[in-house]
């Protein structure tokens, strides 16, 4: 059973209890609210606090303190699982444990706030997907098995969970040690009010991005009532910051019409994902931080990709694209990227002086070359397709198997490529040094240069290609219009489509919203790769799997052969061939092959398969939908000199 958003007077009076408990004698009775009235639908609160509040720490240790009860209640709840999964024998006993489970998904979520800001390693094993994960700095040989609710999940409402009894035990009794570690961990944790109102922050943002796409809950599909959840969690938090005045009034609203609109939809391919992101979850953001303000809570003192003083990753100016590198400044000065576009175009960056970085990467095509896969300086076909660089600075590691952590690295990677430029930065440098001209654009770019030191060299010359493609991030799509709340930027059938790829079609479980790429929200720290089983040709029956073994190349890992980089979806419209080969020439084909099962579905077997092998059922008309989305993901506005590309 779903649990109400907390009526405001239920609300005012947590806030209330919480407080009392946190400052003890130090808080007089009238420092909190008077007990609310409620006559029927209808509740009032009687009394806003006095101007003897309790101080920044009390509040903050009270929502401290409503985590580690949360986490408590979660603990409880996992033990009821446990008891249930032991007594699997029959459906009825099955029923029972998915009920228990259901519980303690929510238990879970109530204290997701607290677990994912204070505990995030241990809560990706109580809660991360349900497929083995590589220890890289381990080794190639270190795999650890996947864990937490999500295996639970797979089995327990599997065909026969059963049979599966003996393994579903020890995956209970797994979850079991892992909530008791975050029992301890929280136990010893201090906060403030800075880092709970991010924490809710993050929350909501993360039930945006990864909950409505059913990121953690595949199987059961419960991403809407779970989504209810999660936002109880946060404003259980926040009730020590409560009281009667129009910014909680705004929040509370806010948050009552997001999880009644979560409620409606009678089931999840019925929601729609445009209206409950727009209309609910944006303005619910908008007024978390209108309620910060109020309160003169400031933000933590880190950088991240996300802005701190971003209400929603749905925003203009959300990201920092500077927090994705290595560097503060690499991503600095105008005039840094604009020494990196001439670099861009100058054909001194191969040995031949024959290629430049638009010979591959041509503005005119959205920065690709429109071929199936790239040519190598004999003219001879490479391996892999050439991506677009815009957006390219939005996302952690590069390349398709994600050899390069930063596009500085990426930089040298190509020019001393020998297939590709065959250049040496050396030698680049030495050749630029004798151009005055450069040499003035690199000084302005980059100061004046040391006495020990040369004005041009290799580590500036990537950094200026670096902050040129990092210069070439475009969020301005009429999907973000959309999302910002432009109820007429979207046609019809692209809406039908946004609410096909976060649903029914669950293309934003991958290619997650609103980047459309697959570094993981909210935090943005890690890439995803993932096995699709993408063939050497489009072929729909009989086909045999790409020759390519992606990351398997880096890593020498099992699971990571024939992974790749999950892309960025922006600008596909205008970037086709598709798929790290260019194996198919339309979206139309690319579609298909999601829905089929990918590889699975047309006869690639591959065991480590991560994309779901079940067929979607696709309409015609739902597939010319998600074109029309993947359409309305176009900007490359400012991209090229002399004009837009932007559809």
């Amino acid at each position: 059973m779903r649990a109400p958003w907390p009526s405001v007077g239920v609300r005012a009076a947590l806030g209330a209890a919480v407080l009392m408990a946190a400052v003890g004698a130090s808080c007089r009775r009238s420092d909190v609210p008077a007990a609310s009235t409620t006559t029927g639908a209808t509740t009032t609160i009687a009394a806003s606090f006095s101007t003897a509040t309790p101080t920044d720490s009390a509040r903050a240790s009270a929502a401290l303190d409503v985590w580690r009860a949360a986490v408590d209640t979660l603990a409880e709840r996992v033990d009821v699982l446990t008891a249930h999964v032991k007594a699997l024998r029959d459906s009825a006993s099955v029923t029972a444990a998915r009920h228990a489970f259901s519980d303690a998904r929510r238990a879970f979520k109530h204290a997701e706030i607290g677990l994912e800001y204070y505990a995030p390693s241990t809560t990706r094993e109580m809660n991360g997907p349900a497929l083995p994960e590589v220890e890289e700095s381990e080794g190639p040989e270190y795999v650890v098995p996947p864990m937490g609710f999500q295996v639970i999940e797979e089995q327990l409402f599997g065909d026969d969970p059963v049979v599966v009894r003996d393994a579903l035990v020890q995956e209970v009794i797994t979850l079991q040690a892992v909530v008791r570690r975050a029992q301890t961990m929280l136990a010893a944790q201090r906060t403030t009010s800075a880092h709970v109102f991010d924490a809710a922050r993050l929350e909501l943002a993360r039930i945006t991005t990864l909950g409505l796409a059913g990121f953690d809950s595949p199987v059961a599909d419960a991403a809407l009532p779970e989504a209810v959840w999660a936002l109880e969690g946060v404003t259980r938090s926040l009730a020590p910051w409560q009281w009667n005045d129009a910014a909680a009034a705004r929040w509370q609203d806010a948050g009552s019409a997001a999880a009644r609109a979560l409620r409606a939809p009678t089931a999840r391919n019925d929601a729609d994902f445009a209206s409950l992101i727009a209309d609910y979850l944006v303005p619910l953001a908008h007024a978390l931080q209108a309620l910060r303000t109020a309160r003169g809570v400031g933000v933590p003192q880190d950088r991240r990709a996300f802005r701190l003083t971003a209400a929603s990753p749905l925003d203009a100016g959300a990201f920092d694209v500077a927090a994705f590198s290595y560097t503060p400044d690499s991503a600095a000065a105008p005039s840094r990227a604009a020494l990196g576009e001439r670099l861009f175009t100058d054909r001194r960056l191969s040995r031949d002086g024959q290629r430049a970085c638009t010979s591959c990467h041509v503005p005119s095509r959205a920065f690709t070359d429109g071929l199936r896969t790239a040519r190598a300086t004999d003219g001879s076909a490479l391996a892999r397709n050439t991506p677009t660089i815009i957006n390219v600075g939005l996302q952690v590691g590069s390349f398709a198997d994600l050899r390069t952590a930063f596009l500085e690295d990426q930089v040298t990677d190509v020019i001393e490529n020998a297939a590709e430029m065959h250049g040496s930065l050396a030698a680049v440098a030495g050749v630029l040094a004798r151009d005055t001209s450069v040499v003035s654009q690199f000084r302005t770019a980059f100061g004046s240069a040391h006495a020990q030191d040369s004005t041009v060299t290799p580590l500036r010359i990537r950094a200026a290609l670096a902050a040129y493609m990092r210069s070439l991030s475009r969020l301005d799509a009429p999907v973000d219009r959309a999302l910002r709340g432009d109820a007429h930027a979207l046609t019809d059938a692209a809406r039908r489509g946004l609410n096909l790829f976060v649903g029914k079609a669950r293309c934003a479980s991958c290619h997650f919203l609103p980047l459309t790429n697959g570094t993981v929200p909210p935090a943005y720290q890690r890439t995803e790769v993932e096995v699709l089983g993408v063939p050497q040709r489009a072929d729909t029956a009989g086909a045999s799997v790409d020759a390519d073994v992606g990351r398997f190349r880096v890593t020498r890992a099992a699971p990571h052969r024939h992974a790749f980089r999950t892309p960025s979806l922006r600008n596909v419209a205008l970037t086709a061939p598709y798929m790290h080969n260019g194996a198919y020439r339309t979206l139309e084909q690319v579609i298909d092959f999601y829905a089929r099962g990918g590889g699975a579905g047309i006869g690639v077997h591959l065991d480590n398969q991560t994309l779901p092998r079940d067929r979607l059922d696709l309409s015609a008309r739902d597939r010319r939908d998600l074109v029309a989305f993947l359409e309305a993901l176009t900007d490359t506005s400012g991209t090229q000199p002399g004009g837009s590309l932007r559809r």
